[in-house]
């Protein structure tokens, strides 16, 4: 197989995620067909150092047997098991031990098959539990500008990246999204705690605006990652969290990039930016990217 066919292969069949239309079928990518540890091979034989670790997911490293094997024997054993009706030792157990580490009472876990399916998850949780409560207009979820929170229907509708928001639809008066949280973004006389205080306020007032009685939930990344790695200013997330529950707000962390040791805990919110959230998605590192699944915990 001669390797100028399968580059023409990969122009003319594999559409890949925000694919150029006015470059599609002309692209120059890199094929990546070998690793091991934090290196990926090329199909020139260069070893290259994979920085991102793919992205974001590869939390330890390429080429670890232990995890083939558990794989292959699993897919051997059983492949699927339908959970509507049945249940597995190998699911349970998995769910204990996520459960044993993330932070406070959060110890009920509900596997998806990505970040954006966890996050789906978690705002139609939500909304049944307002449901089941008796609030049926307390639905809107508050987010940010530059947040990334998935690409499904769903949760692109709660992500506030500009660029994602340019050509693709989404569903009408579910979001509300406050200003940027970057503190490098605050005026030239401002000071870091003023830029802290406006942004408490942005949330609190956009709560009281909207009416506590239509906002369902606030989410936030810990490090809003794929808006461009954003550190929000110190005590941002604990007093976020306090506004949210002082007008029965939910807080979802979504933790899809910062769990699973990427910011060197099993979970950030709790042992880096010292908060409980009410609900936790997670991915990426969940599997070490070796297998498409993520997770929503309540």
């Amino acid at each position: 197989m001669e390797n100028t066919n399968v580059k023409n292969w990969d122009n003319d069949h594999f559409m890949h995620p925000w694919e150029g239309m006015g470059d599609m079928g002309q692209n120059e990518r890199a094929f990546l067909e070998t690793s091991d540890g934090v290196y990926v091979t090329n199909d020139k034989g260069q070893k290259l150092i994979d920085g991102p670790a793919g992205m974001w997911c590869v939390q330890v490293g390429y080429g670890r047997d232990e995890i083939a094997d558990a794989m292959a024997d699993q897919a051997r054993k059983l492949a699927y098991f339908s959970p509507f009706n049945n249940t597995n030792t190998v699911a349970a157990e998995f769910a204990r031990e996520i459960a044993k580490r993330a932070p406070g009472d959060l110890n009920h876990v509900f596997f998806t098959t990505g970040g954006s399916t966890a996050v789906d998850s978690a705002i139609r949780f939500v909304h049944f539990r307002n449901n089941l409560l008796g609030k049926p207009t307390k639905k809107k979820i508050i987010s940010r500008q530059k947040a990334y929170h998935g690409s499904t229907y769903l949760s692109a509708a709660v992500s506030g990246k500009e660029r994602d928001r340019l050509w693709l639809d989404k569903p009408d008066g579910l979001a509300h999204f406050l200003p940027d949280v970057n503190p490098l973004m605050r005026g030239p006389d401002q000071s870091v705690d003023d830029f802290l205080d406006e942004k408490i306020a942005d949330l609190e007032n956009a709560i009281l605006d909207l009416g506590p009685e239509n906002v369902a939930a606030f989410i936030a990344e810990p490090v809003l990652a794929s808006g461009g790695v954003i550190v929000p200013p110190k005590g941002y997330h604990k007093r976020c969290i306090e506004v949210c529950h002082a007008h029965d707000v939910l807080y979802i962390s979504d933790e899809v990039v910062t769990a699973f040791g990427r910011l060197g805990h099993w979970f950030a919110s709790k042992d880096v930016f010292d908060i409980q959230p009410d609900i936790i998605t997670c991915a990426k590192g969940l599997t070490s990217g070796y297998a498409p699944m993520g997770a929503a915990i309540f």
